[in-house]
């Protein structure tokens, strides 16, 4: 194959890396509009998205084999190679995890997920969530390293987040069992949403400067 093709193909391998990260972040915001506003239409939106997320990994890793074995990248094209699997199954499980969030708020409709007592708290780790996600999406673009380094902050508010909400949920809890298991799990899956996007990071990190620390 000529090297404009070969050219082509990494082009087209960090295009779809792009779409998924676009793709992720899009989810965690409809996933958070189906739990804080009781919103059926945005959960269902979510599931049905996510099937181009696993449709875009499935592209990603079948075109990695054929990239190594016609032309042997070296240096940055092979790290870039060598990212890509581990980026989209960073972006597909983000995507997964918003799935999950949609599914509890579509398994209580109409009634809310989030009570009164816990919006506050939910409206603050949906938002660091949605905000950590469109960072790693725009690092993935930028390639900045530097900016990458920062996703650990992020994640550090929404780890503070999460600790709020569980430490709500064992305080003076006044919703019963069920809705407090609602949470932790919403909670946890906020929590491993954000893990996910600075997976991503790290692995900007090492594109560019062949270091994977953050």
């Amino acid at each position: 194959m000529s090297r404009d093709t070969y050219g082509e193909q990494l082009d087209r391998l960090t295009g779809l890396l792009a779409v998924m990260s676009r793709d992720a972040a899009a989810a965690i915001r409809g996933a958070s509009s189906a739990l804080l506003q009781v919103d059926r239409d945005a959960a269902e939106a979510v599931l049905c998205g996510d099937a181009l997320l696993d449709a875009r990994r499935a592209e990603v890793e079948e075109m990695i084999p054929l990239l190594l074995a016609r032309h042997q990248p070296v240096a940055s094209d092979l790290r870039l190679v060598l990212c890509a699997m581990r980026i989209a199954g960073d972006l597909e499980r983000m995507g997964d995890l918003a799935v999950h969030i949609a599914k509890i708020a579509l398994m209580r409709h109409p009634v809310a997920v989030v009570p009164p007592l816990a919006s506050a708290v939910l409206t603050t780790l949906a938002a660091a969530a949605a905000r950590i996600a469109d960072k790693a999406a725009v690092v993935l673009a930028t390639r900045d390293s530097l900016d990458a380094m920062q996703l650990g902050l992020d994640d550090d508010e929404v780890d503070a987040a999460h600790a709020s909400l569980l430490s709500l949920l064992v305080s003076a809890w006044p919703y019963g069992i069920e809705p407090a298991i609602d949470l932790a799990l919403v909670g946890r899956y906020y929590e491993r949403f954000a893990d996910h996007a600075v997976n991503v990071a790290r692995q900007v990190v090492y594109l560019v400067t062949g270091d994977i620390r953050l």
